[in-house]
């Protein structure tokens, strides 16, 4: 229980000017091997800037082998700044490719790509973009309380038309806690990146995941 405490209270003190906060959900409605289909949301607020957004976003995946999943989504978002009370919807298709390797018993490798193509309301052309995450996860031989897993991951965000990355998402440290048999939920701390013509801007983010399964 000293080992929870402690890590509980090292990723709570990391963020502790965090500038977002990001709260995403995935249900799980459907599983028949090796099918399933889930409802994806979030919610995402940044204090400095006054951005909101939300998503919704229907996905079908697909176990091509033992070490290989395909995906289909379709999003749809809604963003806007409460400041200037601008405001946009988006339509985003979304393919994944998304292999993983089991190094361990116990520690595995994700490795998402995920190719976008966004239609933003009122914009002449699609702002494309393709998505790479790498994630180490190590799931604890013996639980500590709720706490059941360890992970990190870095993404890398491509802007097609520009060609060049336009964000980098890292996420040094996050804990995932068992809520009950079929929920349970991520904690985690993330440093955005955003590149402008000259320069990196960097945002730190406290997210929740909570994932259901039915």
């Amino acid at each position: 229980m000293r080992t929870l405490l402690t890590m509980l209270c090292l990723l709570w003190l990391l963020p502790a000017k965090a500038d977002e906060w990001w709260a995403w959900s995935n249900v799980e409605y459907y599983r028949s091997p090796p099918w399933t289909g889930s409802v994806f949301m979030g919610n995402f607020a940044d204090e400095v800037d006054g951005s909101y957004a939300q998503i919704v976003s229907p996905r079908v995946k697909y176990a091509a082998t033992r070490w290989l999943e395909l995906g289909l989504g379709l999003s749809m978002l809604r963003l806007e700044n409460i400041a200037t009370h601008d405001r946009y919807d988006q339509l985003r298709t979304e393919l994944e490719i998304n292999p993983h390797y089991d190094l361990t018993k116990d520690l595995r490798v994700d490795w998402r790509n995920r190719m976008e193509w966004r239609e933003n309301q009122g914009a002449a052309a699609a702002a494309n973009r393709t998505r790479h995450r790498m994630q180490l996860a190590w799931t604890l031989p013996r639980p500590l309380g709720p706490l059941t897993r360890l992970f990190a991951s870095d993404e890398v965000l491509m802007d097609l038309h520009l060609r060049r990355q336009t964000e980098n998402r890292l996420i040094p440290l996050g804990l995932t806690f068992k809520v009950t048999d079929s929920m349970d939920i991520d904690l985690f701390y993330m440093i955005d990146s955003k590149r402008t013509k000259t320069t990196w801007t960097h945002e730190s983010v406290l997210g929740t995941y909570l994932r259901v399964r039915f």
